[in-house]
């Protein structure tokens, strides 16, 4: 809280960028000056020439909304985070239409069998990692697979050491004993999935509606009915089959609309594809043996209850779509989804619910009242939708991509493309071999489609960062810097620390830190609680709450507004709104003014539908609350389930219980996806794809992780928390990879590739595969030599297929459905570099 790098004090910049030369300025002063930037970037270039980042720090209550409501009010666009970080699991939002659904982690006591596959809980979830060793007490298996012998491995009964990148492989290696052995449950498959859903082996595609009569759906699909003899219409409305017993192999002819076609079953096709994953085969791509892979494949299977701890690791990988895929294919077909101790982990969310509306509710009345008067404007979509046989959750997910599409929201890597970072996004076709085409060219088909949002085109004038740090998280942020933030004419930061954005900032205005405000946290599914942040210590300095910050910038417009005769701007639909009235809209005609935090807390923990209507004073007071449902905020709702008391939580548990059909195109959990893209590359049923050789020809993989030393880059600077690891960036290398370069522990070293190159710090280790090099994440750059992370030297190549849209559930929506960065097994050597 009193670190040397907390902020106190408002700063303007008076050298070069970066240069770290400021002048303390007041508040009034500084907001005034960048009041009138914004005024002016308004009225000349338009609302789209800003852009805020709320990044990771915001929080779930007032201070998030804040910022949002700013954002909404003045009409700029505000980045989508999600997938610039890499947590926007592609594979799932793929393969069960949503990414956010997580069983509380004392479900893990009803497993007798957890794979820790694509994570280091023990590092990453330290509050909830004494459950997995105790689950262990209570006689679970656990399995850690990983290429490093990590943390979590230490407290697993086995650890399966996997080639990097290959971890699709291992899983169709999986799903390929599985099915050769016949230990899948065809019950499950049959009511579930869409592999009993009958594709056409003309066009690769499902068989429709629209193929057997003339003005017939689309989205209307067939599987070939064992007791009829004949194809039969899937049930849109419910996963129940009744009496009906849907084929899974076999060759049928039918009669189109086209004329005579041959069809089969989309198991029948993944039987075929698995063939060629024998574990023999297998293990020449991800170095498991057989035995082992045959002896996991049985243990999944026959489990009472199988569950997979994986986090947000293969959303950064170029084909970790794949490898999501397929984690979800092995336990699908065991059944092991659903019920009490199984299943898989896939964004962890649950939060406080009845309040997002509140950010561009009319100020015209309580925040309350005016939530409630969006609500209805929806209602009527909402009814259509159900009367149509869509779920609560579908019909959440179809009114959050109405508002993606209309620009409230940008897609960050998007953004970067379009601003300059082109050349490495669009590197993929130069190391994807599968690629026939360029990336341009897939990137165009996907704007032109309407399928992605295309960025502003407006010339960018003012960023503003409140809650993230784009000069660290953004891989390429040297080129970011170079290309995009250079030519801003003002860039805002407020944090509570001088990070490496706020280090190249114009204006730097002090937060308040966590123990310095009142607030809800953000919070999820895994340790299903709402905490408060309240204020214990005033804020330091002339630190202030992001609601203050927000409100006062919004009071500092009116005010220069007014002053300068300027009554109005044209927001990006061509409609007028008033800049003279902006504060008074934004507080609720002045009910809640820069001092209203808690005052604005009151009112949200009165809308809260999810918390058991407990007051602020009583959470205040008490601290916490059990979440007892998950409301209608839409993020909870892909948990599908209901929450109990004094029962563990356990995600899923509405389709495969009540049978309310998943979120997908074919409302079942979808393997087989008939997109143009997917059928393009190849990849209409899970596959495995060696990595491209991102960064260049280069003999090691590089690999990031998760720091267990700070939350993000929060505490990376912290003295004390240095002082318990190197006290600096460190790249982890293997034993025999450094003998062979010379490298000892602690020698300085130069990481390089095509792209870019840093110098670090060498920790020679003995629990890494050769091959693999990792570098814990967080790093800020300018604890780098010449402030060059390892950021500089990742490409993170676009893979094409997270472009496809129009497509139902492959539709943007706020945390899902864009690009994301492909960083994992980057190309690099490491060469010692001489003493100084």
């Amino acid at each position: 809280m009193y670190d040397g790098a907390r902020l106190r004090h408002p700063l303007k910049r008076i050298g070069e960028r970066g240069a770290g030369k400021w002048q303390r300025v007041s508040w009034e002063e500084g907001l005034r000056e960048v009041a009138d930037r914004i005024i002016d970037a308004l009225t000349t270039d338009g609302p789209g020439s800003i852009t805020w980042d709320p990044g990771t720090a915001n929080t779930g209550g007032c201070n998030g909304i804040g910022t949002l409501r700013a954002a909404h009010l003045l009409d700029t666009p505000v980045l989508d985070v999600n997938a610039d970080v890499g947590d926007h699991h592609p594979g799932a939002q793929i393969t069960v239409g949503k990414i956010t659904y997580s069983s509380s982690m004392d479900d893990l006591f009803h497993s007798d069998l957890i794979l820790i596959w694509g994570g280091n809980p023990i590092y990453t979830q330290i509050p909830n990692a004494h459950f997995i060793t105790e689950a262990r007490y209570n006689g679970a298996h656990v399995v850690a697979i990983a290429p490093d012998y990590n943390a979590s491995a230490t407290r697993a009964d086995a650890w399966i050491p996997v080639n990097v990148g290959t971890d699709a492989a291992l899983g169709l290696a999986l799903a390929q004993t599985i099915v050769s052995e016949n230990l899948h449950d065809a019950r499950f498959i049959r009511e579930q999935t869409d592999l009993p859903l009958l594709v056409r082996s003309d066009t690769r595609k499902f068989l429709r509606g629209s193929d057997l009569e003339r003005g017939g759906r689309d989205d209307q699909f067939y599987f070939f009915d064992t007791v009829t003899g004949r194809p039969q219409p899937v049930n849109r409305k419910t996963l129940a089959l009744g009496e009906r017993v849907p084929a899974l192999e076999g060759d049928f002819r039918i009669e189109t609309v086209q004329g005579s076609v041959t069809v089969t079953p989309a198991f029948t096709l993944l039987r075929r594809q698995l063939e060629a994953y024998t574990p023999e085969s297998a293990a020449r791509i991800t170095g498991v043996d057989p035995g082992v892979v045959r002896d996991l494949a049985r243990r999944i299977a026959k489990a009472r209850a199988a569950t997979f701890l994986t986090q947000s690791t293969f959303s950064k990988f170029y084909h970790g779509l794949e490898m999501e895929r397929c984690q979800i294919l092995v336990l699908t077909l065991c059944g092991q989804i659903g019920r009490k101790g199984s299943g898989i982990t896939g964004f962890p969310t649950l939060t406080a619910s009845g309040i997002d509306a509140v950010s561009a509710a009319p100020g015209s009345m309580s925040p309350k009242l005016g939530a409630f008067l969006l609500q209805t404007k929806a209602m009527p979509r909402a009814l259509k939708a159900k009367f149509e046989g869509m779920t609560d959750e579908m019909i959440a997910y179809g009114l959050m991509r109405e508002f993606y599409r209309s620009g409230n929201l940008v897609a960050s890597n998007l953004l970067w493309h379009h601003v300059g970072l082109g050349d490495l996004y669009e590197s993929s076709a130069r190391v994807d071999p599968a690629m026939k085409r360029e990336f341009s060219a897939f990137l165009e088909d996907a704007y032109r489609e309407g399928w992605q949002i295309r960025p502003s085109t407006a010339r960018p004038r003012v960023f503003l960062e409140v809650g993230g740090n784009i000069l660290r998280r953004v891989r390429g942020y040297d080129r970011l810097y170079e290309r995009f933030i250079s030519q801003l004419d003002l860039l805002v930061t407020l944090d509570w620390r001088m990070s490496n954005t706020a280090l190249h900032s114009d204006y730097v205005f002090p937060a308040a830190g966590w123990y310095e405000k009142d607030d809800l946290t953000w919070a999820t599914a895994l340790a299903p609680y709402a905490h408060v942040v309240s204020r214990a210590v005033p804020p330091l300095g002339e630190s202030k709450s992001d609601w203050a910050f927000n409100a006062l910038l919004m009071k500092t417009i009116q005010e220069r507004a007014k002053a300068r005769g300027i009554r109005e701007f044209t927001d990006r639909a061509g409609r007028s709104r008033r800049l003279d009235e902006i504060f008074d809209e934004f507080s609720f005609r002045g009910r809640f003014d820069e001092h209203g935090e808690e005052k604005m807390m009151e009112e949200l923990m009165s809308m809260i539908d999810n918390l058991g209507g407990i007051s602020w004073q009583e959470i205040k007071r008490k601290g916490f609350a059990r979440y007892t449902g998950l409301g209608t905020q839409f993020l909870n709702l892909g948990n599908a389930t209901d929450i109990e008391a004094k029962e563990s939580i356990t995600a899923n548990t509405w389709h495969t219980g009540k049978k309310q059909p998943w979120p997908t195109l074919t409302r079942r959990i979808q393997f087989y996806i008939d997109h143009p893209f997917f059928l393009e590359q190849g990849e209409q049923l899970p596959v495995h794809k060696d990595s491209p050789t991102i960064g260049g020809d280069y003999p090691l993989r590089l690999t990031g992780a998760h720091t267990r030393w700070s939350i993000h880059a929060s505490w990376r600077d912290e003295s004390h928390l240095l002082r318990l690891q190197r006290g600096e960036p460190e790249i982890h290398i293997s034993k025999p990879d450094a003998a062979r370069r010379g490298i000892g522990d602690g020698d300085r070293v130069r990481v390089f590739n095509d792209v870019g190159s840093f110098e670090i710090m060498a920790k020679v280790l003995p629990n890494l595969r050769p091959g693999q090099v990792i570098v814990y994440h967080a790093w800020e750059p300018f604890q780098f030599r010449d402030g060059r992370s390892y950021a500089t030297a990742t490409a993170s190549p676009i893979n094409p297929l997270q472009l496809a849209g129009g497509y139902f559930h492959l539709q943007p929506l706020p945390f899902a459905g864009t690009p994301g960065p492909s960083d994992r097994d980057t190309r690099v050597e490491v060469a010692r570099l001489a003493a100084a």
